[in-house]
């Protein structure tokens, strides 16, 4: 477990920050400069459309950001305590956020390949909320009870002494692995790794690339040339004759991929299996090269249960050590044509790896699936049922330990809002590529391994504090469950918490109200009367306030043996009341890494003015941290890097809501109704009554907004969001890379030539 700061904070009053519209639609803007002195101007994104709102309009100078200028000596921010008791007032023109803080936790499960502390045993839990007996355990030896520290519930023990647990991190072993032939061959690699490739006619398009690169697989274009006139076939323009220049087709490009990892597979993981899927208008299931090809077409494509039994059903493939050049030939037999069976490919393909956990599905396409289960390219497809489709895959492939990476081709449409759940649900990877990197990320997958399965990760707090659930925010627990499923070295989860209130809150409307600003002054009179409802003057302090408090992370998992383990690290942090000493001593890269995966999802749920002024407040604290007396110049770089990188994730959301002001002529709360309805109704104040048939309707109104937003994502903004859910603190944190040098042509060239 790392924490965001060294202290936790304990001040249960809540607090906003406000945004100035300007601010809001302009966006975060993190400066070149190191200074802290210098107010990091905003500098507007390029959003013509939204620009051509106002045809009355110019270009106005940006000015510094008010919330830098408004430190106080003491390093604080003047923030309204949101107390105002006046029934009505004039429309804001400014929006309202709570305030960030450094209650967060991040997990990385990286430590899981090596187990901690064997504990001989069984685990003693907590009946009550779960929590397990550690090292901070306060047992009393001679009535033979063990006080819960979380919960303070009595549990009689019957241990010896020599069993509670001495150290922070230890591992229960819950059932050893079954003992079969494959788990003898202790050390090897027997996982299975798909390539479920695309071979419709788009795959035909190609990329110039200077130079006369010598390429296998060009039999079929030789064949094509045939049949058309000799003179028809160069027709470049003057300019470019004499230029030395090789057209790649993005097939072509995908076996050039291929073949490479079957040879770099074959040289280090010999004994990895490796089989081909291949879709167009039908479904090839080549193998591994050395079995006769299987053709799935018809009605076979829209059977789920035939597509799920012939997958279970396929014989495992040999070792790539055995199949290799058959492989091989077959990749570069290859033809392009017909339309994209994406889904059912699909489903074989997770079928046939679920027979081994740990096994990788690599799925890389240039187009939306239009033939069979999971259809995205006819207008009149229901998407939420195509969603349906995607998230069911794969979640059943989460289960089976299957990991599944989606790559498309750069300057297509695939639709990758939909198909980009399959990595997120299974820990692969989501990536838009040049075909001609494709060898690169087709080796960037393969090189981080799956180290556990069936992950479940399980975090318990004190009782006097809860766990932030944007899904539920009236739940405040004192534990959570994550189902993190397949997870890699980098694989990392966030959990955020915070002090539970003496007195009880009542929101009478949803958050967005709370933190958004509605159009409409009664939609304004509305918010406020929230705010005030969710204000409280600071209770009396917690009797825990001041000292530390227990925190413990239970992770149960499958190792890559089979062993069924029980991970659980407990630990006691400091706390305080003083806000300015917990962002004094705050961990930007666990911040960071919680805003960038929290903002993103977010995102892909539509919640856009959530998902910015979540990034917004969070960069205020990560600046007045990284600019306190007591930072370092490494602080300021730091937050220069993450933030940096957050946004263009946030200038993203802020460009596609610029782009709703260009189409609607108004910037639209996540919480406003769709398009068509427009009546008075859903602009009204929400009813006393919590079964208000209007309230009802505005509710699946903002429901349909939210899908609509999600739905409408495009490629590339779909891609940064699932990329940012699934980043850890060493990629959000490393130097940007210098996009100038590419090595393309190069790879393609050495793993094409062979004739």
């Amino acid at each position: 477990m790392n924490f965001a700061s060294k202290y936790i904070l304990t001040n249960d009053e809540e607090e906003y920050e406000s945004v100035s519209e300007e601010e809001f639609e302009q966006g975060m803007h993190v400066s070149d400069s190191g200074s802290s002195s210098e107010g990091d101007e905003i500098q507007a994104l390029s959003t013509s459309n939204a620009r051509q709102l106002d045809s009355d309009s110019k270009k106005k100078k940006h000015r510094s950001h008010h919330w830098k200028k408004e430190l106080s000596a003491e390093g604080k921010i003047k923030c309204s305590p949101l107390k105002d008791k006046s029934p009505m007032r004039p429309v804001s023109s400014k929006r309202r956020f709570q305030r960030a803080h450094t209650n967060v936790v991040s997990v990385n499960f990286s430590s899981l390949q090596a187990p901690g502390n064997m504990h001989a045993g069984e685990p003693v839990i907590c009946s009550k909320c779960s929590a397990i007996l550690s090292h901070i355990s306060c047992i009393d030896n001679e009535k033979k009870v063990w006080k819960c520290e979380f919960c303070e519930e009595l549990i009689p023990l019957d241990i010896e002494p020599e069993e509670v647990p001495t150290t922070e991190d230890v591992t229960y072993l819950l059932e050893p692995a079954m003992t079969t032939a494959a788990s003898t061959m202790s050390g090897l690699d027997q996982s299975l790794v798909i390539f479920c490739v695309d071979t419709s006619g788009s795959m035909c398009v190609t990329t110039e690339i200077s130079g006369s690169i010598k390429l296998r697989g060009t039999s079929q274009l030789k064949r094509l040339h045939s049949f058309i006139e000799a003179d028809e076939i160069d027709q470049r323009l003057p300019s470019q004759l004499g230029h030395s220049v090789t057209y790649i087709s993005r097939l072509q490009a995908m076996q050039a991929a291929v073949d490479h990892q079957l040879g770099e597979m074959a040289k280090n993981h010999p004994n990895r299996r490796v089989a081909l899927i291949t879709f167009n208008n039908e479904v090839t299931i080549v193998g591994d090269g050395t079995q006769r090809e299987v053709i799935i077409s018809g009605d076979k494509l829209t059977n789920e249960d035939m597509l799920i039994k012939i997958g279970t059903e396929l014989s495992l493939p040999q070792a790539i050590k055995s199949s290799r050049h058959i492989l091989g030939e077959k990749v570069y037999n290859l033809e392009e044509g017909g339309a994209t069976a994406l889904g059912p490919a699909l489903i074989i393909a997770t079928n046939l790896a679920a027979h081994h956990p740990g096994s990788k599905v690599i799925l890389c396409t240039d187009g939306k699936a239009n033939v069979g289960l999971g259809k995205l390219e006819e207008e009149n497809t229901d998407e939420q049922t195509a969603f349906d489709f995607y998230t069911k895959a794969a979640e059943h492939a989460s289960a089976k330990g299957v990991t599944i990476s989606v790559i498309t081709i750069q300057g297509t449409d695939c639709k990758l809002v939909q198909l980009g759940t399959l990595a997120d649900k299974t820990g692969g990877q989501v990536n838009i590529v040049d075909p001609l990197k494709l060898t690169e990320e087709f080796g960037n997958i393969l090189a981080d391994p799956i180290i556990a399965t069936r992950v479940k990760a399980k975090f318990i707090l004190h009782n006097d504090l809860y766990v932030v659930d944007e899904n539920d925010p009236n739940s405040q627990l004192n534990r959570s469950e994550y189902n993190a499923g397949n997870v890699r070295c980098s694989s990392t989860i966030t959990f955020e918490f915070a002090k539970r209130s003496k007195k009880k809150k009542v929101t009478k409307v949803s958050e967005e109200n709370l933190t958004e600003k509605n159009e409409t002054a009664e939609n304004e009179t509305a918010s406020e009367q929230v705010s005030n409802e969710t204000t409280t003057s600071k209770s009396n302090e917690s009797s825990l306030t001041n000292h530390d408090l227990p925190f413990q992370l239970q992770i149960e998992y499958v190792d890559i043996e089979g062993n069924k383990a029980l991970r659980v690290l407990t630990r006691k942090m400091p706390s305080t009341t003083d806000r300015k000493i917990t962002e004094d001593n705050a961990n930007l890269e666990v911040l960071g890494t919680h805003v960038a995966k929290k903002s993103a999802d977010l995102a892909l749920k539509g919640h856009f003015s959530k998902s910015r002024g979540l990034a917004l407040m969070n960069q205020r604290l990560a600046w007045r941290s990284s600019h306190s007396e007591s930072s370092s110049t490494l602080d300021r770089a730091k937050y220069k890097t993450i933030y940096s990188r957050i946004q263009s994730m946030e200038n993203f959301v802020q460009r596609k809501q610029m782009q709703e002001i260009s189409a609607f002529g108004r910037t639209r709360s996540d919480s406003e109704p769709s398009d068509e309805e427009t009546s008075p109704t859903h602009l009204a104040l929400p009813s006393s009554s919590s079964t208000s048939p209007s309230q009802k309707k505005q509710k699946r109104s903002v429901k349909k907004k939210l899908l609509e937003r999600c739905l409408q994502m495009d490629d590339g903004m779909a891609n940064m969001m699932y990329r940012l859910r699934s980043v850890d603190a060493s990629e959000l944190s490393a130097p940007i890379p210098d996009r100038s040098s590419s090595k393309s042509s190069k790879s393609l060239d050495e793993n094409s030539k062979r004739k």
